[in-house]
């Protein structure tokens, strides 16, 4: 049981600000493009594995910056040309990618690696046209992770989130759980009641920052302000007996089609992305958590755009006095000539 060593301490109440979402496509939930995207719902999720899979096409495929035909790049467009997120940010073990042409074997192959590596099966890849052709490549990434906490946190009694008349679950640690769950909790900084941050410990020594905060800016910012504070932070790291955690299960199954990038022809190229696709499942509970995320880009041939003349209209009518000429061929000069300046009898 739980020593309250230092009764006059303050006990920490933290919560993680997060989604409570189950069913795929959530409206209450945007699927950010980038670290760095600003988000319209107050509910807001960024993974990293649709940069892995555009990082592929552009850098093997397109092998020049994506942008598209008489359309100024967005701001989207411009940050995953970037790449900020790469591969070298992951382990080895976390992540899978694969990009060239399409055909029925290279989805075989892919379905064979993520088995042998993951264990998993995809969601995504049987939507997909895998016929081979002219101008048609893909490139896919999957990124799978499972963390465990170095001892399972008590499961707490249900209760409402920011108010909400709805009760959820929730895992943690009170005043009478066992003294070893305080080992799996490190204090970042607490500067009050709202606003505060921890690390969980995890068996792999996978990092799970939680950041209690009412800021809404992005989350390239956020995190900038979370290192600050905690290296700003005077207090005790330590979470002590009188200090108390509570954090809700979280369990998110979504998708998102980045529509906004497809049946564009890339500049400089005959292709444009025929499908961009990002899936996430995510799972947080008292024993860890789990991660698992899907892209995939196929590209095609670009239509042929229209040809618009920007010259005046010219009306070739030969409803007047004309000539004709007949010339053999292989030769130059006529064999036949007629004037006409009245069709009567001629029709």
């Amino acid at each position: 049981m739980k020593k309250r060593i230092l009764t006059g301490c303050l006990a920490l109440s933290l919560i993680l600000t997060s989604a409570f979402v189950a069913n795929a496509k959530s409206e209450n939930l945007d699927i950010l493009t980038l670290f760095s995207s600003r988000a319209k719902n107050e509910n807001s999720l960024w993974v990293g594995t649709f940069q892995l899979a555009f990082n592929d096409m552009k850098n093997h495929i397109i092998k020049k910056d994506i942008v598209f035909v008489k359309e100024k790049p967005t701001k989207e467009l411009k940050g995953l040309n970037q790449g900020l997120f790469n591969k070298t940010m992951l382990n080895d073990e976390t992540y899978y990618t694969s990009v060239g042409e399409t055909s029925p074997e290279a989805k075989a192959t892919i379905e064979k690696d993520i088995k042998a590596k993951f264990n998993e099966t995809s969601d995504i890849l049987d939507s997909l046209d895998w016929s081979k052709g002219y101008g048609k490549y893909y490139a896919y990434a999957m990124l799978k992770k499972d963390f465990e906490y170095l001892s399972e946190f008590d499961n707490l009694d249900a209760a409402s989130f920011n108010g909400s008349k709805a009760k959820y679950n929730f895992f943690g640690i009170t005043n009478t759980s066992n003294d070893i769950l305080d080992e799996n909790v490190g204090v970042l900084f607490y500067n009050g009641s709202d606003d505060y941050a921890v690390r969980l410990y995890t068996k792999n020594d996978d990092i799970v920052y939680l950041y209690r905060t009412e800021n809404n800016q992005t989350f390239d910012k956020l995190f900038i302000a979370m290192q600050k504070e905690a290296k700003e932070y005077k207090g005790n790291r330590f979470f002590i007996d009188v200090d108390t955690l509570k954090v809700p299960n979280i369990k998110i199954k979504d998708e998102r089609k980045y529509t906004e990038l497809c049946n564009k022809r890339i500049k400089g190229t005959d292709l444009e992305f025929s499908d961009a696709i990002e899936t996430i499942q995510f799972d947080l509970d008292n024993k860890g958590g789990k991660v698992k995320s899907e892209a995939a880009i196929m590209t095609k041939l670009a239509m042929a755009a229209p040809q618009i003349s920007k010259q005046k209209p010219r009306h070739f009518d030969f409803d007047k006095t004309f000539v004709i000429f007949l010339i053999d061929k292989g030769k130059t000069n006529p064999y036949f000539a007629l004037r006409i300046k009245d069709l009567k009898g001629l029709q």
